[in-house]
């Protein structure tokens, strides 16, 4: 039996640039799926236009602090944040707020297609999972949110929505990468799902937060912490990409550092990522820190090194500080300033004694 393909190519428009096209000839199954994106683009607009605004929380109740430029509501699925957006005149779509991605981008080229949009380039994707793909870069789009344009930006095309909805058991439509947590300092506050968008330039942080460093390599915000694997184990100073796209609390690379190898009590799994899946296997570590907070018994996907070739830029990588860890505090990215801004809105964490911010 052949396996399902979609045959990209550029073509040449006169007045409007290059336009993806998609030959779907080969196989009634693709032309089925993008029959079935259409549709569900023309049931989701006319059910926007049905819905209500978000309501207002009780929680909710403080003024935004003037440097919020946008104030958005996120939905938090199987430990990710999904963002309601609209592109090119679409209707609402979802797309995962995703610190680790250097690239925004869609998850469908039949998605693209069918919006319309224009093709300038192709390029070479890495990311979790073994290898690289191809895939296609539109032209400048503007993203928005809630009537407003949060982003003007190229979109990178990939082809993984379909495994994507198969391990999420959703549509995931897109990314929001590198280019929004540049443009703002981003706050994520998990009491209320609410996102802040801040003017870099007028942000000013008064809370009581614990501020992390941070640093930014290859478009990624890299943190440092601490990790015990096992009871009674070494302390094992770790490099983590503080991931809100990966809806775990910890994934480690194996033998990366001294000392840091899955325990003996493991789980065998996969993961699925940009370019494929990956071997993994779950364990819970004891203890992990960062700054100084501590939080014990945290769920860690181990992961060999050729399951993150993109991570290969960042020098002595040894992991990444996924999502629901992140989701426990109210956090601020804050690239200019260099820093990780973490407050406890959960109660479960420890502080650390002794351990300087």
């Amino acid at each position: 039996m052949k396996s399902d393909n979609v045959n990209h190519r550029l073509r040449p428009d006169d007045n409007r640039g290059n336009q993806l096209e998609i030959h779907m000839g080969y196989h009634e199954s693709i032309v089925y799926r993008f029959r079935r994106i259409m549709l569900s683009l023309a049931v989701v607009t006319a059910t926007a236009m049905c819905q209500p605004a978000f309501a207002v929380h009780p929680e909710d109740a403080s003024e935004k602090p003037a440097s919020c430029v946008h104030e958005l509501r996120y939905q938090p699925f199987a430990g990710l944040i999904l963002v309601s957006v609209t592109i090119a005149g679409s209707p609402p779509l979802d797309f995962v707020l995703d610190s680790g991605a250097t690239r925004s981008s869609l998850t469908d080229p039949l998605l693209a297609a069918a919006l319309g949009l224009k093709v300038k380039e192709s390029a070479l994707a890495r990311g979790v999972g073994s290898g690289a793909t191809r895939v296609l870069v539109t032209e400048t789009i503007d993203i928005w949110s809630d009537g407003v344009e949060i982003l003007s930006t190229p979109l990178v095309i990939h082809d993984i929505g379909p495994r994507l909805e198969a391990a999420a058991g959703r549509e995931i439509h897109g990314f929001l990468g590198a280019e929004l947590f540049e443009r703002y300092v981003v706050e994520i506050n998990p009491v209320g799902h609410r996102i802040l968008l801040h003017d870099p330039a007028t942000f000013t942080y008064e809370g009581s937060g614990h501020h992390v460093p941070l640093e930014v390599v290859d478009k990624r915000p890299i943190v440092l912490g601490r990790v015990v694997v096992v009871e009674d184990g070494k302390e094992v100073p770790v490099r983590l990409v503080a991931d809100t796209g990966s809806s775990r609390s910890l994934s480690l690379i194996t033998k990366s550092a001294r000392h840091l190898k899955p325990p003996a009590e493991q789980t065998a799994g996969s993961s699925v990522g940009m370019v494929g899946q990956s071997r993994v296997v779950f364990a819970s570590s004891k203890r992990l820190q960062v700054g100084p907070v501590a939080v014990a018994g945290v769920e860690t996907a181990w992961i060999g090194s050729s399951g993150v070739p993109a991570l290969k830029k960042i020098p002595n990588l040894n992991g990444i500080l996924g999502n629901q860890f992140l989701s426990r505090f109210r956090v601020v990215f804050d690239y200019g300033r260099e820093r990780l801004i973490i407050n406890d809105v959960s109660g479960l964490t420890q502080i650390a004694p002794g351990v300087a911010e």
